[in-house]
């Protein structure tokens, strides 16, 4: 006689999910405080370090990228077969020691090496995070957590801009033994990694959510190269999936690294003058976008079939002011602009890790973030920066020309980057509905 199949592992209660929901918000927080910061303070640390804007866009891209690239298939294998809240523990720890160690960085290639190190212990954040969200939260309410975790992203990338501007205004600078007083913008480094590792103490404190197998039928690949091969099968969705989100992050991650220095560039202001309205700015645009992005990935036409791709191919469009804000007749004018993609990033993200989510077996979606970031962010993170730079210094010949270079680069990707999500669109539509994908969507949703 065959027995029963087991009966589907049931969700924890809500109760049970808010002490590590609280969790991931602040980790998230931290996360986005201590990637933005580089590029709130690019113009002191370009003067105390006597470098041009192409080194200082390899610190924004490059440095924080290389390692994380590097290590990031190996991260999501750690998490999909270890304890999660153990690797994001010890994750939030490393990389906030070396976001505060890099206040003390005496010259480019240590701060850059700093920086890598921030990138890796970040890079674990992320496919941990969407893994356990996954395991606490039934389909119809995984938009609504992603934004929630996320929500603290865009909080922490508004404080990277208001703590920085107060503590230069402020003109804080504090003594060390060994290295005597150090500058301003140091002592913001300082202060912003140093309040990380509680944060990460406290993850030894949650609780783990059960792991939810798929289905018999729907198992995933359990090793590397069984997981690649499920990916290349399922091209036709995953390549223009990942390509377009690569050409949107070259955008967005261009925009945000330079934004502070665009302003006070176009607009001949410090940072302080700027830093409280532009926090604001990407405060209420984040938060707004998070929120809007989880009710409409939950909504009727976010989980039709294909619906969040749809999202996905109007997204990019919507941005395309932030390409043009250093052409904007005045500063609020130009922070609205770059209110646009801050609105846009969230709801792209929920909506692209919820299609992850649902395209790929439950055993392989820590890897599959961790590859994402490899052939999406990886190129993104590290080309954003530069290549604005590149422009601004070797094609227009003039670092001032920053305006300019935001929109030669920034516009193309973003209009590149929805083409391909429409792409994706139709190769999901056109999927066998008795196909190995379709079984792997409606395990996804049992």
């Amino acid at each position: 006689m065959t027995a029963p199949p087991p009966s589907p592992l049931a969700y924890p209660p809500l109760r049970k999910t808010l002490w590590p929901m609280l969790l991931l918000f602040l980790a998230a927080n931290f996360y986005s405080i201590d990637k933005a910061i580089v590029g709130v303070l690019a113009e002191p640390i370009k003067a105390d370090l006597g470098i041009d804007d192409i080194r200082m866009g390899l610190l924004m891209g490059l440095a924080y990228s290389a390692l994380s690239g590097i290590c990031g298939l190996w991260l999501g294998t750690l998490i999909d077969r270890n304890v999660r809240k153990k690797v994001l523990g010890w994750a939030i720890i490393v990389w906030s020691l070396s976001t505060a160690l890099g206040g003390l960085a005496p010259d480019f290639a240590t701060f850059f090496v700093l920086r890598a190190i921030v990138g890796v212990g970040e890079a674990a954040v992320a496919p941990a995070a969407l893994s356990l969200i996954a395991d606490m939260f039934p389909p119809a309410r995984r938009g609504r957590a992603i934004s929630a975790y996320l929500i603290g992203a865009s909080i922490g990338t508004a404080l990277s801009a208001v703590i920085p501007g107060m503590i230069v205004a402020a003109d804080l600078n504090v003594v060390l033994p060994g290295f005597g007083q150090v500058a301003s913008w140091r002592t913001a480094f300082l202060m912003c990694g140093l309040a990380g590792p509680l944060v990460g103490l406290l993850f030894f404190t949650m609780d783990e959510p059960a792991r939810r197998s798929p289905a018999p039928a729907a198992t995933g690949p359990s090793r590397t190269a069984q997981k690649l091969a499920y990916l290349w099968r399922q091209r036709a969705v995953v390549a223009p999936l990942f390509g377009g989100f690569c050409l949107y992050y070259v955008a967005f991650v261009g925009v945000t690294a330079w934004t502070a220095p665009l302003l006070m560039r176009t607009f001949a202001l410090t940072l302080p003058q700027i830093a409280n309205a532009l926090g604001l700015g990407m405060l209420v645009a984040g938060v707004s976008g998070y929120f809007l992005g989880g009710m409409l990935a939950d909504s009727p036409l976010g989980t039709r079939a294909g619906g969040r791709l749809m999202v996905m191919a109007i997204l990019p469009l919507l941005a395309l002011p932030a390409g043009m804000a250093g052409l904007a007749p005045g500063l609020i004018a130009a922070i609205a602009c770059l209110a646009t993609i801050s609105l846009t990033t969230p709801m792209l993200n929920v909506a692209m890790n919820a299609t992850v989510q649902e395209i790929v077996p439950g055993d392989m979606r820590g890897f599959t973030y961790a590859f994402l970031s490899v052939v999406a962010a990886l190129p993104a993170g590290a080309g954003g920066p530069l290549v604005i730079a590149w422009v601004s210094q070797h094609v227009l010949g003039d670092e001032a020309r920053i305006a300019q270079s935001f929109v030669i680069v920034v516009l193309p990707c973003l209009v590149a980057a929805a083409a391909c999500f429409l792409a994706a669109l139709r190769a999901y539509r056109a999927a066998d509905p008795q196909g190995e994908l379709a079984g792997v969507i409606r395990s996804s949703h049992s």
